[in-house]
C-alpha cells in the first residue's frame, strides 16, 4: 500500500456538536460541516515555520485589538 502524499487531510470532527437550537440562523441556510484538518507527512521544521508564523499573525492581532479597547476606553 502506498503512502499518501504529503499535504492536508480533511477528516469531519465527530466531537462538534452542531445541532444549537438556540441558533439565530434559518434552518434552511445552508452550513458547511465542520471539518478538523490535519497535516500529513510534513518535516518538524515545516511544521514549526508555519506555528510560528501563525503564532505571530495571532500577537499581532491581539495587539491590534488591545489598541482598539484602548482607544474606545479614552
Amino acid at each position: 500500500m502506498e503512502s499518501p502524499k504529503a499535504g492536508i487531510v480533511l477528516k469531519e470532527n465527530l466531537l462538534y456538536d452542531n445541532s444549537d437550537s438556540a441558533s439565530s440562523k434559518s434552518k434552511k441556510e445552508a452550513q458547511p460541516d465542520v471539518m478538523s484538518v490535519m497535516m500529513a507527512e510534513i518535516t518538524v521544521e515545516a511544521a514549526m515555520t508555519e506555528m510560528e508564523r501563525k503564532v505571530n499573525f495571532l500577537m499581532k492581532v491581539v495587539e491590534e485589538r488591545d489598541h482598539e479597547i484602548t482607544a474606545l476606553r479614552e
